[in-house]
């Protein structure tokens, strides 16, 4: 999955590019204009030897390609399209702010080249901290190999490699990725974080720790800071102190201890055991063995506080406080009981 996800990145970031190079275009589609050339201005510029084409440029110097501002102590240009810079080089282009020691443009992939011992990528409250980054000024997407931080708010997000999608403010972050804040503690293959919103999709081998020390792992699935919810799509597992559940999609939302669970589900909760006890005791199905035997666990799980639900073949077994009782209505009296507590939560507060 990690190789699938990384090649299908790298390929949308790298496909219209390609595609320009080539001159191909689409039936019916207009030819594409011709490419700019890069403009330039400085105080001083001359031949780097007498008769050469190759000249340098000092003092003031600035240029300007697809709307990227690009100034530097000094630059050196090789042809109407290649150009390389020297000393102090910040690039901008709307809210993107990327600073370096040394810098080298081609203007016919519309690519910079970064370097510099730590190279700076400023958005915003986002600053993104890395050893070499390319940034496509046409496309506005950059990307960085050899290692990552940013730092966005009270986030901190590490990566091996990275994409920056400047236009729609996200960080598709790969291989060997860590993920810490004030709320929760991420280790995993692959994330995709948006930097306006806090929110984050995650991909395989993900491992969460929240700060009321639950656990969370999950092959797919994302986080929604609003609502404090972690939402897990595939081979999802939760650890808490008092209960241990299964399932192959979760929706977890921690702020409001507030549980959903969908499809193969399995739960340990010491809990919700003694109210499996009085459940069958209650509704004369003889034991616990017989009453999964007939009904199965179901597909839907609901838990909040007090509150435990569980779907078994058009039944729910309902717990409201300390009663239990069996109703044959699952989906309609469940939503009532929900809505009647969630109801009663609110007023209370």
């Amino acid at each position: 999955m990690r190789r699938l996800f990384t090649i299908a990145a790298v390929v949308l970031a790298a496909g219209s590019v390609i595609f320009a190079r080539s001159g191909m275009q689409a039936p019916g589609q207009e030819p594409e204009p011709e490419k700019k050339l890069i403009d330039l201005k400085s105080d001083n510029m001359g031949p780097i030897a007498p008769g050469d084409s190759v000249i340098f440029l000092v003092g003031n110097f600035a240029a300007q390609h697809n709307g990227a501002v690009i100034t530097c102590d000094s630059a050196v240009r090789y042809s109407d399209m290649r150009i390389e810079f020297f000393g102090n080089v910040l690039i901008n282009k709307n809210t993107t702010y990327i600073y370096g020691d040394r810098a080298e443009y081609n203007g016919e992939l519309n690519e910079a080249r970064v370097y510099s011992d730590i190279v700076k990528v400023v958005d915003g409250d986002a600053t993104l901290y890395t050893y070499r980054f390319v940034f496509n000024t046409k496309e506005n997407i950059g990307q960085f190999a050899d290692g990552g931080v940013l730092i966005n708010r009270d986030n901190r997000l590490e990566s091996v490699r990275g994409y920056y999608y400047a236009n729609t403010k996200d960080l598709v972050c790969v291989d060997r990725v860590e993920m810490r804040n004030d709320e929760y503690e991420l280790k995993g293959d692959s994330v995709v974080y948006n930097m306006a919103t806090d929110n984050a999709f995650f991909f395989e081998n993900t491992n969460i720790w929240n700060k009321d020390g639950d656990y969370l792992y999950a092959d797919r699935g994302a986080y929604d800071k609003a609502d404090t919810l972690y939402r897990v799509t595939r081979n999802g597992y939760v650890l808490t102190e008092k209960q241990e559940m299964w399932s192959d999609s979760i929706d977890y939302f921690r702020a409001k201890d507030h549980v959903v669970l969908w499809r193969d589900i399995q739960i340990d909760d010491t809990e919700f055991e003694d109210y499996v006890s009085t459940i069958v005791s209650s509704g004369g199905f003889g034991d616990v063995d017989t009453l999964y035997s007939n009904y199965g666990y179901g597909d839907y799980v609901y838990g909040k506080n007090q509150i435990r639900v569980i779907y078994l073949a058009g039944l729910v077994l309902d717990k409201l406080a300390e009663t239990a009782e069996v109703t044959e209505n699952a989906v309609e009296e469940t939503t009532e009981s929900v809505e009647s507590t969630e109801s009663a939560d609110s007023t209370e507060e």
